[in-house]
């Protein structure tokens, strides 16, 4: 077996234990998780530097904090979201050091210097990063979101060839029956 395919079956144990809501939403995935593990999770929407991470976690005081990019997509932001969750659902250490610029930005009245050595920790290793990634696309892919309105109606005379157009573009282990 190779390597990602062990990181994925060990990463699908994982996510299979997780409480994912029906339909999808990362907020509540976090609020579930927290249950499970005994201490809260916030998120945290800031603007963190072009050149830094797009997320972070960090904990302090018995509380996790995932901080995420606001001025991106939701989508995106959900992605990170559910990368920082990687971390800890792999029971990760917490995030890399945190240049004096990040620093700033978090915590505005304390002096950064202090807060990169009260946060500051080892680097996560390659992979440690590759876990945490594969767990939120492993979230994302079981993910049920809401059904939404077809954007354009097949006319009648077309619908037998877009069925088996349809039919042929899914792979067979995820063919759907109408009925």
């Amino acid at each position: 077996m190779n390597a990602l395919t062990r990181l994925r079956r060990d990463c699908a144990v994982l996510v299979d234990a997780l409480d994912i809501p029906v339909p999808f939403d990362a907020p509540e995935l976090c609020r579930r998780l927290a249950r499970r593990r005994g201490r809260p999770i916030r998120l945290m929407p800031v603007a963190l530097p072009p050149d830094g991470p797009c997320g972070v976690w960090l904990t302090m005081h018995g509380t996790d904090y995932v901080l995420y990019e606001q001025r991106t997509s939701r989508l995106h932001q959900e992605h990170i979201i559910l990368h920082e969750v990687g971390h800890l659902v792999c029971e990760h250490e917490a995030a890399p050091v945190l240049d004096g610029e990040t620093a700033a930005l978090l915590m505005p009245n304390l002096d950064s210097g202090m807060v990169q050595r009260v946060l500051g920790r080892t680097g996560y290793s390659a992979h440690d990063e590759q876990q945490a990634e594969m767990i939120a696309s492993l979230i994302l892919q079981r993910a049920e979101r809401p059904a939404t309105e077809p954007r354009w109606v097949v006319p009648a005379e077309a619908a037998g060839i877009v069925d088996r157009l349809e039919s042929s573009l899914v792979h067979p282990n995820r063919r759907r029956t109408r009925g």
